[in-house]
């Protein structure tokens, strides 16, 4: 194009850009600013009614959608802390190092899971329920009436109460560092925090329960065992206190000691006198010293007889210490038998309650709930923008469907 006629254009496009602007400068001053919303209103009119399917299936929807979330959507705030759940797992002492590699690198343990699906369950929610008045704290007055629970939407049951717990409460690990998230949404920077710390003391106080369920586990068999064994000790020594009650006796063993000593120093001093007494027969057959020799021989004998008699229960003899010593003998053996078992027994409790001690889990906080400064719901710009691009598609959508419908119709 010639540089004449780019001249002609640019001055044609200002003269109709200087009618244009005197036309609206003169329609303002005859019309004034009424008269030009008038006019306006008046244009949009005829495009909305052109193109009135385009604003109720797209424009409609997201200009409800944004009355509602900036004059009446409630304000949502969300506290969030983060947990781990440590402790020397099952895995970690049956497998050694190879358990351990296998569950650090896992990065969480089944009791951690167990904390977390406990934190979602409907046990966790009826204790909620009871504590912190969860109801109340999703109904509060300034929640709007789509939010709250119960809504115009949903039931006024428990398990669409659990439904709705379940989304406003979230319970993750993360699988790389094994530590829980716990987040908590309600209308109430407080409501969120309190509810928050529940649930968190909640996890602590089944951690603990868990502990000692599994202790009990670890150390009833080895305990019963052992008040078992000891009872058996008790019974023992019972019937050893009743043999010496019956028997007159507190230790044959002891008591027989001085006797079998007496009787041998008997038999000494019986082979003694024998000996003089056969000395005094070959020198002096007809001394009168040969009777006292031998009646100190029979007293001797007589003695030695009372004394076996007493030891071995000879001629039958209620006083035998033998029978005695026979019987407490086997009641001594069971008993020896019985301490030594209880001994085992007792080192395996203790090193049961070393293994007990070494599997206690706890939790360690890493992060407190904390308070919400701003809410996080509902998000205006996402969801408008969501609303209007869901609607668009589905406009484009029907538009197709339609173009379509026709053409066939035509052919």
């Amino acid at each position: 194009m010639s540089e004449p006629t780019m001249e002609r254009v640019q001055e044609t496009s200002v003269a109709i850009s200087s009618k244009s602007l005197d036309g609206v400068n003169r329609g303002f001053r005859e019309r004034g600013p009424q008269g030009l919303f008038l006019s306006f209103f008046n244009k949009i009119k005829k495009w909305i009614v052109h193109r009135w399917v385009f604003f109720c299936v797209v424009l409609l929807p997201t200009l409800l959608m944004g009355v509602y979330l900036w004059g009446i959507a409630a304000p949502q705030y969300v506290s969030e802390t983060h947990f781990l759940v440590r402790g020397k797992s099952n895995s970690g002492s049956t497998l050694g190092g190879l358990g351990s590699l296998l569950d650090s690198g896992h990065g969480g343990t089944q009791d951690t899971y167990a904390i977390q699906d406990y934190m979602m369950s409907r046990d966790a929610l009826r204790m909620l329920i009871s504590k912190a008045d969860l109801r109340g704290v999703f109904n509060r007055p300034g929640a709007d009436f789509f939010a709250k629970f119960p809504s115009l939407f949903t039931r006024n049951d428990f398990e669409s109460f659990y439904d709705f717990y379940r989304g406003h409460v979230k319970a993750q690990i993360d699988e790389e560092t094994g530590i829980s998230h716990l987040t908590v949404r309600t209308f109430s920077a407080q409501d969120s925090q309190y509810v928050a710390q529940i649930l968190l003391d909640a996890g602590e106080k089944l951690v603990n329960e868990m502990n000692a369920r599994q202790r009990y586990n670890t150390l009833h068999a080895a305990q019963v065992e052992l008040d078992a064994s000891l009872k058996e000790l008790h019974d023992i020594e019972m019937q050893l206190a009743r043999y010496r009650y019956e028997n007159q006796i507190i230790d044959p063993m002891k008591q027989a000691t001085p006797m079998i000593g007496t009787a041998f120093s008997l038999e000494s001093t019986l082979s003694m006198i024998e000996a003089e007494k056969k000395q005094l027969d070959r020198i002096a057959p007809d001394s009168p010293l040969r009777k006292v020799y031998a009646q100190r021989i029979n007293s001797i004998k007589a003695q030695m007889e009372r004394a076996q008699e007493h030891i071995t229960g000879e001629k039958g003899s209620s006083v035998s210490l033998v029978p005695k010593l026979l019987g407490y003998d086997e009641l001594e053996e069971k008993k020896v038998i019985v301490e030594k078992k209880i001994a085992a027994e007792a080192s395996a409790l203790e090193v049961a309650k070393a293994q007990a001690n070494r599997q206690m889990l706890y939790v360690t906080v890493v992060a407190q709930p904390d308070l919400p400064d701003y809410p996080a719901y509902p998000r205006n710009f996402a969801t408008i923008v969501v609303t209007f691009l869901t609607m668009l598609m589905l406009f484009a959508i029907g538009s197709l469907l339609v173009s379509g419908a026709k053409e066939h119709a035509l052919k």
